[in-house]
């Protein structure tokens, strides 16, 4: 009896051992096939580095993020002291003085500007902005000076990219035009308290007596490119802006209190109250401003390279699902599919993900993604039905490379919820695996 049972528990070892050596190898030749991801996913990242080169070309020529600082008041002004002498000595004091209140209005009309196989978004701005600052007896009040000690008194503006201005800044109060123009003197004094500062000054000198500071307007045209964004300066700060961009970000000090929608516009209020704005409303040019700025991002959501980058990523998905279909295929129907036809396949899987990534330059992503997908899954089942020489079969693997290059590009288009829906996707591919693998006898061959 044991001689007559030991063939047959030998037949069943082989097959067993041979099945484990084959898995074996299709895990080792699916890690063999990574090795390019790494190298498409550095050449993704070349080509989107050289996008943002461009991009700031244009943005450098055209006009950059623009960031509106102020209005205030600067004041110098001179005070008795002593020296180590104990001698009184006149010396010369100056401080920088925010609002009570700055209220900013205005339209942001976008367009596109290409060259060559890249875009960017720039934009012409139409701002009215409203200040109200204390009166002139409170500011002396309390910088505890008489007008006799004021030498001079300035309305400073500041602008991030000077040369975004289509048109002369003028302030108008009480009926009177002053006109804001650079001050390299006080650039100078801003320039050595804040380091790395971008932001180009403007200034009118203004006579207290004849000038409203209780009620004056300007009116500002920039145009930009990528961002907007305002400085919090007052001690209430209101913003409305109404832009024709569909796709807006809003980062930085402040998130707008609503956004409204309306025919193809998107009106954005913000409003900040500050008790004491930017650590205080009298200062010196110390305030690190940067961290106080907040507006709007004009985004390009569509970004080919982002969606090309993450579809990379899922190359291990692909191939190995390919492959365990390959491999459950000649198992359970004595097909001997080789190691080499396994390589063919999964070269083909990632010769898609170039494609995708050249072909999406000039279509974009959705076009681009279709024609790869469409192209690799008709050769993968051009290449498959040569050698299994089943159509039913065949179409069994087309099948799963239509509903999985589907899947990732639902899951591509998602955002928030990529993460959610990708991972209940991964648990049911994994179940529908398992089932199918409880009917192979992995111990002997049909």
């Amino acid at each position: 009896m044991e001689n007559h049972h030991q063939p047959i528990e030998k037949t069943k070892f082989n097959a067993s051992n041979s099945t484990l050596l084959k898995g074996f190898f299709v895990f080792i030749l699916t890690l063999i096939l990574l090795i390019p991801i790494p190298i498409i996913l550095s050449i993704i990242e070349e080509r989107s580095n050289y996008q943002e080169q461009v991009v700031n070309e244009i943005s450098t020529k055209w006009s950059g993020e623009q960031v509106l600082y102020g209005p205030y008041l600067w004041m110098n002004y001179k005070v008795i002291s002593e020296n180590e002498k104990g001698e009184k000595i006149e010396i010369n004091e100056s401080k920088f003085i925010s609002a009570n209140s700055n209220a900013v209005k205005g339209n942001v009309n976008t367009s596109v500007k290409k060259r060559s196989l890249y875009e960017t978004v720039v934009y012409h701005s139409d701002l009215n902005l409203q200040s109200v600052f204390p009166k002139y007896e409170q500011i002396l009040e309390h910088l505890n000076i008489q007008n006799a000690q004021v030498l001079s008194t300035k309305l400073v503006f500041g602008i991030q990219d000077l040369k975004g201005m289509e048109n002369r800044i003028i302030l108008h109060s009480n009926g009177n035009n002053y006109e804001l123009n650079s001050d390299d003197a006080l650039q100078l004094e801003i320039d050595s308290e804040n380091k790395n500062n971008n932001l180009t000054l403007l200034s009118t000198t203004i006579v207290p007596d004849t000038f409203n500071m209780q009620s004056f307007n300007m009116n500002i045209k920039l145009k930009g490119s990528k961002a907007l964004q305002f400085m919090p300066s007052a001690s209430e700060t209101f913003v409305e802006i109404t832009s024709d961009w569909s796709d807006h970000k809003f980062d930085g000090y402040a998130l707008p209190i609503q956004s409204i929608q309306k025919d193809q516009l998107q009106t954005m209020q913000w409003k900040i109250f500050q008790e004491h704005p930017m650590k205080g409303q009298y200062w010196n040019g110390k305030v690190d401003q940067k961290n106080y700025q907040f507006g709007i991002e004009f985004l390009q959501l569509n970004d080919h390279y982002e969606k090309t980058y993450r579809s990379t990523k899922y190359a291990i998905l692909f191939i190995g699902l390919t492959f365990v279909a390959f491999f459950f295929i000649e198992n359970r129907n004595n097909f001997n599919i080789h190691l080499v036809q396994y390589a063919l396949v999964g070269f083909a899987i990632c010769v898609n993900f170039v494609l995708l990534l050249s072909i999406s330059e000039y279509l974009g992503f959705d076009w681009a993604f279709i024609i790869s997908s469409t192209a690799t899954i008709a050769l993968i089942t051009y290449f498959v039905f040569g050698f299994l020489k089943s159509w039913n079969l065949t179409f069994k693997i087309t099948g799963m490379l239509v509903i999985l290059y589907s899947f990732i590009y639902c899951i591509l288009q998602l955002k928030e919820h990529a993460l959610l829906v990708g991972s209940i996707g991964l648990f049911f591919i994994l179940l529908v695996i398992m089932m199918y693998s409880r009917n192979i006898e992995w111990n002997s061959k049909k």
